[in-house]
Order: structure tokens, then C-alpha cells, then sequence
């Protein structure tokens, strides 16, 4: 009867330190100025060799149906809290620049395609109804630069500093409902703080200041690296994934709003690199519901994909 105990105790044990296994530093690094951001860490950084849950989905048989699992990471099953900082609720926008021509050329073609699939009815986004989120986030359009070259980094300020330049000379609009996504070329670092790309992070979003509005962008390193890849996927494969993550973090948390407040994870962190599945052939990330019970679980809170 002892070992019975003992065996149960050693299995809630394991289960906690998988659902821990992300370590919540790995999540949220010090910027340029010394401000806390919140990022999506590579894959290798936070999946346990143990790892129970697969990288990507499996198939649902074509019923259609919706399938949950346990949160990848946070605790389990976990609650998303609102901090009141609120949320991007309605009339939302994504709004895309590519740094370089040849970003264009590679990534213009996904991203929109992707952004067609992925908003409205996609179930990756009505869960967002919860959070008081619309599903729907229209594509108003993107910018290419034509004058830029690519540099070996870029940091957050530098890439704040750009955007705000954009602005001032009438090339993007302000819009304090779009999020600005930066999409940056092959061979160019983005770097926060000491930290960099593919060796820190994949992508990360945040907010600044800009005429007294509130600012949302996201950043999107090109994703050419054995930090931010996956075995059987491509480098737009990861893309999607990152920018699907990124813009429902945007949506929900744009500055301080909801996040699990026992370990400080957003809504798509507790879900990240976990039953990856595809939407008219775009690859993106589950997302995390406060009402949805994954299997054996008697609280609600899961990852649900289709």
C-alpha cells in the first residue's frame, strides 16, 4: 500500500514538473530599458526531452470536432486572470511591414494568405469570445520598404525608433486597433536587451507610446534557424506559428490584461509548441480556454485545437 502511495505521489510530482517544464524566465526578458517582455522562447528552450505532448497535432478523423489537452506550460490546468489592463476587443486590424524588398518576396505571400485563414470563423479565434475578443482581425494592408538593406541586428529600440519614423512621415497610419507586425529579413538579428533572436526567442510583442496612443507591434525574426525550427517544418511553417501566437497574445494582453497569474504566462504561452495543426494548409498554435476541460480533467482550462 506504501508504494502504491508513493507511486501516485512520484506521478502528480512528474505531471507538476512537466507542466512546469517552460520555466517561466525562459518566458519574460529585460529590454533595452531594462522593461520586462514577454516573448515565445525556441522550442528547444522549454520542450522536456520527457515531454509527453506531441510538437503537432494528430488528426481528428475529419469529424470536425474540436480536441483538447492539458496546458503545455503554467500550472495545470490553470486560469488566465484579468488584470484589468484591458483587451483589443473589436475593430481590430493587422497591419504588416517588411523591412526589406526581399522579405516581401519571401514572406508577403504566406502572411496573407495566412491572415485570410486564420481570422473569423477559425476556431483558433472564437475561443477568443471569452476573453472579450472579436474573432475577426482584417488585414488593412502592409508596407514594403524599398530603401532598406539588410543589418546583421536590430534592437527593440532601434525597430520602435523605425516604426515611429513610418508614422511621422504619413508612410503607415496610426491606428491604436491595429497591431504592427515587423517582419525582418534573412541574416538580420533582432535583439532585446542581451537577448537575441533564435537564441532567446522566436517573436515577441509589446506596446509603446506614440503621440499619447498606445502602440501595438509584434516582431518576427526570420525564422532560417536550428533554434526555431521544428523536425518536419518549414521556415513559413514556423512563421505562422509565431505570428499566430503573437497576434492573439496581442489581442487578449496588450499591455496588462489577461494572463495566469500564478506564473505569469499568456494565453497563447500555455499552449506554445503543443499540437501544432493546420488551417487551409497554415500551420499555427493551439490557444488556451478558461471554460474547456481537457480529458481526465475535472477543472476546466485547456488547449483546444481542432
Amino acid at each position: 500500500m506504501k508504494r502504491v502511495a508513493i507511486l501516485i505521489f512520484a506521478l502528480v510530482i512528474a505531471a507538476s514538473a512537466f507542466a512546469q517544464n517552460g520555466n517561466s524566465d525562459n518566458w519574460r526578458i529585460r529590454g533595452d530599458n531594462g522593461e520586462l517582455v514577454k516573448v515565445l522562447p525556441p522550442p528547444a528552450a522549454v520542450r522536456a526531452d520527457h515531454d509527453p505532448i506531441p510538437a503537432l497535432a494528430p488528426a481528428n478523423g475529419g469529424g470536425g470536432f474540436l480536441q483538447t489537452s492539458l496546458a503545455s506550460y503554467g500550472t495545470v490546468p490553470g486560469h488566465l486572470d484579468n488584470h484589468g489592463g484591458g483587451v483589443m476587443a473589436s475593430n481590430n486590424k493587422v497591419f504588416n511591414v517588411y523591412y526589406t524588398v526581399s522579405t516581401a518576396n519571401l514572406l508577403q505571400p504566406t502572411i496573407t494568405g495566412f491572415l485570410g485563414s486564420f481570422s473569423g470563423t477559425n476556431p483558433g479565434m472564437t475561443i477568443l469570445g471569452q476573453y472579450g475578443v472579436a474573432s475577426t482581425v482584417s488585414n488593412s494592408g502592409s508596407y514594403t520598404d524599398p530603401t532598406n538593406t539588410a543589418p546583421r541586428s536590430l534592437s527593440d529600440s532601434q525597430l520602435r525608433s523605425y516604426l515611429t519614423g513610418l508614422f511621422s512621415a504619413g508612410k503607415v497610419a496610426v491606428d491604436t486597433n491595429t497591431i504592427y507586425g515587423i517582419y525582418l529579413p534573412p541574416g538580420t538579428k533582432s535583439t532585446n536587451g542581451q537577448y537575441a533572436s533564435c537564441r532567446s526567442y522566436c517573436g515577441y510583442h509589446g506596446s509603446f507610446t506614440y503621440n499619447s496612443q498606445t502602440i501595438k507591434y509584434a516582431i518576427y525574426p526570420y525564422l532560417d534557424c536550428s533554434g526555431c525550427s521544428l523536425s518536419g517544418t518549414t521556415v513559413a511553417d514556423m512563421i505562422t506559428v509565431v505570428t499566430s501566437h503573437e497576434i492573439r497574445e496581442a489581442l487578449t494582453d496588450p499591455v496588462n490584461a489577461w494572463w495566469e497569474s500564478s506564473s505569469g504566462y499568456e494565453a497563447d504561452d500555455k499552449c506554445a509548441w503543443h499540437n501544432l495543426y493546420r488551417v487551409n494548409g497554415y500551420l499555427v498554435q493551439p490557444e488556451y480556454s478558461n471554460v474547456d476541460f481537457a480529458p481526465g480533467q475535472s477543472q476546466p482550462g485547456a488547449c483546444v485545437f481542432p
